[in-house]
């Protein structure tokens, strides 16, 4: 897949904290993967869709369902 034309879901990438969205002058979106900074173990620009990454994290944007009730 090329960053021209990237995949509609870039799989677990896209709610992942350690994505990077990198937009480029001509219109193309990378996904970079923030861990390739520090783990050689992580591609600097993954091949997507992302369907399995034991460094994944979830983005802590969305507020965590309570449980319980009254």
């Amino acid at each position: 897949m090329t960053a021209e034309n990237p995949p509609a879901d870039p799989g677990l990438c896209a709610r992942c904290q350690h994505l990077r969205r990198v937009h480029s002058q001509r219109g193309a979106t990378f996904y970079l993967c923030r861990r390739s900074a520090t783990d050689p173990h992580y591609p600097k620009y993954p091949h997507l869709p992302v369907l399995t990454c034991p460094g994944y994290e979830p983005t802590k944007t969305s507020p965590t369902p309570q449980s319980g009730g009254e």
